[in-house]
């Protein structure tokens, strides 16, 4: 599942009508007014959505009790598809957790309508995290998100369909040039059997033509204005049509219909363009895993991949801030990262303890990833009402690249259309 992908329909409702103000008495408690000691008693609730994580997030509030014996911290675990909705409505009535899990695309949503309190304290050192990733939960200069886990793109190749085509694997320096001409070669030699060169999700830009926009030196979002008119934007969605119209990758109407990782593992595409968090599944999915592996992404003018993560964030309307912004450090802290690593699903964003996770399968080339956060990510992009122009985005660009109709065309309708809604962001 793309992880950003942060129910649309519900975030645009609520942009639409408005957060309501904080008025709760604990809004005025700064994060950095109130010390709290082993002695401090509190009763917090956590939300979070990813069942599978929950080993993760129990573990390590039983570590920050061993601190901390006397705050109660209550979970509340609400599936992906309603957290945002849930949230919404929390926020409406000024009733969020005391603390919980953000994404990318709705941090200046709730951090510009007066609902987190700002994070800047003693406790949290920024400079432990990836600085793209500490500059996504940044807004106006203040700190509202203690990075947790992070993920990039990588692109995963399948070694015997590249041997059988006569074609050689992958490399960390492949432009674009090279790998197009590479998985045009294994479907043509694939031709009337299901087998692609390429498969990647074009519903969502976070692992296909978000990591190609920018390789090409071009942008979704700056300074409150679309990129999607921009040259260099235009060509890498081509990039992607191009790709499309030769039959190197499968039709869009394939990717639909059956999961692109369910193809990869199914040894129906040579190449995956696949974020972080595929990898477990990949480990517990595919049997021979020496006939995989994971390498940089092409590169164009530059190399690039999208990093998001998720983030702590503390309510303001918290009736103790200062001891809900402890849990939400501790939470993001080197302890809780390495046990983030162990669990495996998510690369822990606090440096230096990706270890365990890279263990995940020795064999594969899985520090790409980590590798690729220090030295040439680009934060997801966003806005205060992202998922207003996401849905644009699903709306245009997915037909052009379906039907293989005018991507440049798409693109510049979808910039007219993009700016217009972030003119009226507030």
């Amino acid at each position: 599942m793309n992880r950003v992908a942060s129910g649309v329909a519900a975030l645009f409702v609520m942009a639409g009508l408005g957060l309501a103000s904080c008025s709760s008495g604990g809004a005025s408690q700064g994060a950095g007014e109130s010390s709290i000691g082993p002695s401090t008693t509190a009763s917090l609730t956590l939300a979070y959505w990813d069942q599978v994580q929950t080993p993760t997030v129990e573990a390590n509030i039983k570590a920050f009790n061993q601190k901390y014996p006397n705050i109660k911290v209550t979970t509340n675990l609400t599936g992906y598809n309603q957290y945002w909705t849930k949230l919404r409505t929390q926020a409406e009535g000024d009733n969020l957790p005391d603390v919980f899990w953000m994404n990318g695309p709705n941090i200046e949503l709730y951090a510009s309508n007066d609902q987190l309190a700002p994070l800047e304290t003693d406790n949290i050192d920024y400079a432990n995290y990836p600085k793209s990733l500490v500059d996504l939960y940044t807004v106006d200069g203040k700190h509202y998100g203690v990075p947790k886990d992070y993920d990039t793109v990588a692109l995963w190749y399948n070694k015997n369909l590249f041997k059988a085509a006569g074609v050689d694997t992958p490399t960390s320096s492949w432009t674009w040039s090279e790998y197009h001409n590479a998985v045009k070669a294994i479907s043509d030699a694939n031709k009337g059997k299901g087998i692609y060169g390429v498969v990647g999700d074009l519903g969502g830009g976070q692992e296909t033509y978000y990591d190609t926009i920018a390789q090409a030196g071009g942008y979704v979002i700056k300074d409150g204005k679309s990129g999607y008119d921009n040259p260099d934007t235009i060509r890498g969605l081509q990039f992607w049509s191009e790709l499309l119209k030769d039959g190197s990758m499968a039709p869009v109407k394939v990717m639909t219909d059956t999961p692109v990782l369910d193809m990869f593992v199914s040894n129906k595409a040579a190449t995956f363009w696949a974020g972080s968090w595929n990898a477990k599944s990949l480990d517990e999915r595919y049997s021979k895993k020496d006939n995989i592996d994971v390498i940089d992404l092409p590169r164009d003018k530059q190399q690039a991949t999208i990093i998001h993560g998720l983030a702590y964030v503390v309510s303001k309307s918290s009736s103790n801030v200062a001891a809900a912004t402890e849990l939400a450090a501790f939470m993001g802290s080197q302890e809780a990262a390495l046990t983030e690593a162990k669990n495996g699903t998510a690369i822990p964003a606090f440096n230096d303890t990706q270890g365990d996770w890279l263990k995940l399968n020795p064999k594969w080339n899985l520090k790409v990833y980590t590798e690729s956060a220090k030295n040439y990510a680009v934060p997801y992009p966003v806005s205060k009402n992202t998922a207003a122009w996401n849905a644009k985005e699903t709306d245009l660009l997915v037909p052009a690249f379906a039907n293989q109709g005018d991507i440049a065309q798409a693109a510049k309708q979808l910039a007219t259309e993009m700016n217009d809604l972030l003119s009226k962001e507030k």
